[in-house]
């Protein structure tokens, strides 16, 4: 039996993390789960995941700069920015994509993108998706 892939939940809008990972975990995954880019360093640094779900506008640490020390520690861990302002953050995602495997969602998020780019990838070039549900 293989082991679910684990992904680390980030976001200051606690009721959106927890719908998050109840959403991943329905679906399979290992989820912990954070409420702020503090927490959620320490919780990857204490729980490494494969994959981090990030909200970008954070207090005290957004998850650009989360990911930054994250990836001191992991370079590979795949990355899914979200924010209702994506466009504004666009060609930093972009930017980041030429160098790790990053994606974008706009907020609010459509559950079959979040699902899809888990599951199966989409990450090269920082993907910006803009779907809806």
């Amino acid at each position: 039996m293989a082991i679910p892939p684990s992904i680390l939940v980030v976001d200051d809008d606690e009721n959106l993390a927890a719908t998050l990972s109840l959403l991943l975990r329905a679906h399979g995954f290992e989820v912990i789960t954070a409420f702020d880019g503090v927490q959620g360093y320490g919780e990857y640094f204490n729980h490494p995941t494969e994959c981090v779900v990030t909200d970008i506008q954070m207090p005290a640490m957004d998850g650009f700069e989360m990911m930054r020390w994250i990836r001191s520690i992991n370079p590979k861990v795949k990355t899914i920015y979200l924010s209702g302002a994506l466009e504004r953050f666009k060609k930093d995602v972009e930017l980041e994509g030429n160098q790790f495997d990053v994606a974008g969602l706009l907020k609010p998020i459509s559950t079959k993108d979040l699902l899809d780019l888990v599951s199966q990838g989409g990450w090269k070039g920082g993907n910006v998706v803009n779907g809806k549900n």
